[in-house]
């Protein structure tokens, strides 16, 4: 078939029915745009190109709704643009029809770079860097019910263990890129509008923070970032940008579903002259699943649940070139973790002020935070057989934080610099009781630390010879942490971070990068002064710990074409002085560790990315990664030299597809395959690969509300999430239905 005729089947299909266009010398055009999930985009651009007559333009309103008046009754082409989409062309057939018409924009296509996580916000400096964006359309239409489990479809992306956040520990649920994953920390900073989302005592993060209906997008940096963001982005950087209160907004997500899970989130804004107003809330609640496995499970052992509530509430001023904001936020969070006496709370408050304006020529931001939260861990001692268990432990850490800094850029043509410095401190006490067999508690030991750091940073770039662009910075950072204790160690050191990188456009449709950097992470107050017990292993903390340094290089190849796109990456990392759990002494009933310093990590690997378009109906993903992770020249623990970093699979591999009828069908699948890994620094504990299946199915019931239905593991696959030694497994399948409100 010639591809002007399927050009035109393909622009049949997307008109649907709508008030008739008047006869005459010229029609009236309408329609509406909308995003895959049904959400209307505002202010898309759209321009009508007749053969023989000037272009006729437009932008949507705040329904996804345009008009064109008046325009040629002859065949012509629609053309319709939006930032984060990918532009999408229709023909509009000859002579006028009883038809408006439905545009329905795809996400874009492979970007090498997502310049508000990428530098900060400011446009000049985006660093050429492997990047990944989900739009709040593919999140919503994602199978997965968690942030997390969405965000394993991209490459290099693990926690500490496969298990999903709606059932892990908070304390398993550090995030890291690129075979890093020497400990439960994050080495990868997780961010929300700016301001951290990891823990302020441990580096773990709350996935589930910030409301659903909230999210517009998420953007993944995959590298060290720390010239710019410092010692938490030793992996990379994730993003999750809400949506801004710029208009009168509402969206609503309603779901139920299988092993008694629950949600409703919600997201409202209203704008009135140069002041503006948003919220958003979100309430959930599961009784989770078993997460041991069959064969070992016992009397003790219950389904893993939990609940969470999230808030947040954002006054805003805009006028001119200033703009300034606060916001609260509030979140609750209760999980049992798989027996009667384990189980953990948190609840932290936090506000944030947001300044911005003009000065010198430039453009500068500041900005600060503080709050308070707590966090109260029960642990336990569970018998061979499983039939009993026994409190072993009870930690309570309030803790406090606060943080503020600022920045400022300034660009001359080709040449641009950003300048900043910030400051940060955190306080935090760890109240433990012990209990002896006999149940008695000992008299609760109060220890912890305070961590403080100063740095100033900045980051030039210029563009050289046949366009080739050159992004330099640095930061100096000086970071010290005193413990309570008097007979602990304290830490103080001086950092500087470096990183050079480089772009190159080659071709129309190829574009290469490259980049160097050295980058630190600090140990969180976590390793250095909490302990843990994870089934009948017991790891102690070590207030002497150093802090990791890394040296890496990355480089990578984009090909983008109309209809696919592809990017190759590889990339090669030491991290000295790297933090692990060593194993000190294994009996049959007792597993004892410690943090320590491993003298080296070696990590290096390729990642592959493909996006397919083979019609504007469907879109095709597939990403594959395949990583190399191991101890090297450890002379503190010669027993590691040689062994696989834990929690680092071998390879992973992933495929979606996605059908969106633009009469309002969506259909999606997702495969997510993991390679095997170890649970332990001495490879005892392997964990076998894995295969899950997802899917999706929504539907529009009308121009505002949407029908959709998920199963998560379709096949109802039981893979290894941990050994403890005891076998745990990963999410069950799991169905949930629900409705969806976008207004206007």
């Amino acid at each position: 078939m010639p591809i002007r005729s399927i050009v035109l089947c393909a622009a049949a299909l997307s008109i649907a029915a709508a008030p008739a266009w008047p006869q005459g010398s010229g029609r009236r055009l309408a329609g509406q745009v909308v995003d895959i999930s049904g959400a209307p985009v505002p202010r898309a651009a759209v321009r009508l190109l007749p053969p023989d007559a000037p272009p006729v333009e437009t932008e949507t309103g705040a329904d996804g709704r345009f008009e064109l008046l008046n325009v040629s009754a002859e065949e012509a082409v629609l053309q319709v643009d939006a930032p984060g989409f990918a532009t999408t062309t229709t023909i509009v057939p000859a002579a006028p029809a009883d038809r408006a018409l439905r545009i329905v924009l795809a996400p874009a296509p492979l970007a090498e770079s997502v310049t508000v996580t990428a530098s900060r916000g400011a446009d000049p400096l985006a660093t050429p860097a492997a990047t990944s964006l989900l739009t709040s359309a593919e999140l919503l239409n994602a199978p997965a019910g968690a942030l997390d489990d969405v965000l394993r479809a991209t490459p290099g992306f693990s926690l500490f263990r496969r298990s999903s956040s709606r059932v892990a520990n908070p304390t398993t649920q550090g995030v890291t890129l690129r075979g890093l994953a020497a400990s439960g920390a994050s080495r990868t900073l997780v961010l929300a509008d700016g301001f951290p989302l990891n823990d302020p005592f441990g580096s773990w993060v709350y996935w589930d923070r910030v409301p659903q209906a909230a999210v517009e997008r998420v953007e993944v940096v995959r590298g060290a970032t720390g010239d710019l963001y410092g010692p938490d982005a030793l992996g990379g950087v994730i993003q999750v940008l809400t949506f801004r209160p710029t208009r009168p907004q509402l969206r609503a997500v309603v779901d139920a579903g299988s092993r008694g899970t629950g949600r409703v989130s919600l997201f409202a804004a209203g704008r009135r002259d140069a002041w503006s107003i948003g919220g958003a809330g979100e309430w959930l609640e599961t009784d989770g699943a078993d997460v041991v496995s069959p064969a070992d499970r016992g009397r003790v052992d219950v389904p893993a649940e939990s609940d969470h509530r999230a808030a947040f509430v954002t006054l805003g001023y805009d006028r001119d070139a200033w703009r300034a904001s606060v916001r609260g936020s509030l979140f609750a969070e209760r999980r049992g973790n798989g027996t009667p006496l384990q189980v953990n709370d948190t609840d932290a408050r936090q506000l944030s002020v947001e300044l911005s304006g003009t000065a010198a020529g430039g453009a500068w931001a500041s900005r600060a935070a503080g709050g308070a939260q707590s966090y109260d861990q029960a642990f336990s001692a569970v018998a061979a057989d499983r039939a009993s268990e026994r409190l072993t432990t009870e930690q309570r850490i309030p803790t406090t934080f606060a943080s503020g800094g600022g920045e400022w850029v300034r660009s001359w043509g080709a040449r641009a610099v950003f300048l900043g410095a910030e400051g940060r401190r955190v306080d935090s006490k760890v109240n433990q009781t012990s209990y002896a067999f006999t149940g008695v508690a000992s008299r609760p030991a109060p220890f912890g630390g305070t961590e403080t750091s100063l740095a100033a940073f900045g980051r030039a770039s210029v563009v050289v010879a046949d366009r080739v662009s050159v992004v330099a910075g640095a930061r100096v950072e000086r970071w010290t942490s005193t413990p309570h204790l008097a007979t602990q160690p304290s830490h103080a050191n001086a950092f500087v971070s470096p990183r050079v990188s480089l772009a190159w456009p080659i071709r129309r449709g190829v574009s290469a990068r490259a980049a160097v950097y050295r980058a630190y992470r600090t140990p969180t107050l976590n390793e250095l002064h909490r302990g843990f017990r994870v089934g009948n292993i017991v790891t102690s903390a070590n207030p002497s710990l150093d802090p990791e340094r890394l040296t890496g290089v990355d480089a990578g190849v984009l090909f983008a074409g109309a209809r696919a796109s592809a990017r190759v990456s590889g990339f090669w990392t030491h991290l000295d002085e790297a933090i692990t759990n060593v194993t000190l002494a294994v009996t049959p009933s007792l597993i004892t560790r410690e943090r320590r310093n491993a003298e080296r990590v070696r990590s290096a690997g390729i990642e592959l990315e493909v996006d397919a378009r083979p019609h504007r109906t469907i879109r095709a993903s597939f990403l594959a990664a395949v990583t190399s992770s191991r101890f090297r020249a450890s002379a503190s623990s010669p027993a590691l030299e040689g062994h696989l970093v834990p929690q680092v699979p071998r390879y992973q591999l992933g495929a979606g597809v996605t059908y969106t009828d633009p009469r309002t069908l969506t259909l999606s699948a997702q495969l997510r395959v993991a390679g095997a890994q170890f649970d332990d620094d001495l490879n005892e504990f392997r964990l076998d690969p894995f295969a899950v299946l997802d899917a999706y199915a929504g539907r529009a019931l009308g121009r505002s509300l949407h029908l959709f239905a998920a199963i998560e593991n379709v096949l109802d696959e039981e893979y290894d999430v941990g050994r403890t030694p005891v076998r745990t497994v990963g999410w069950p399948r799991t169905a949930r239905v629900g409705l969806r409100l976008f207004w206007p």
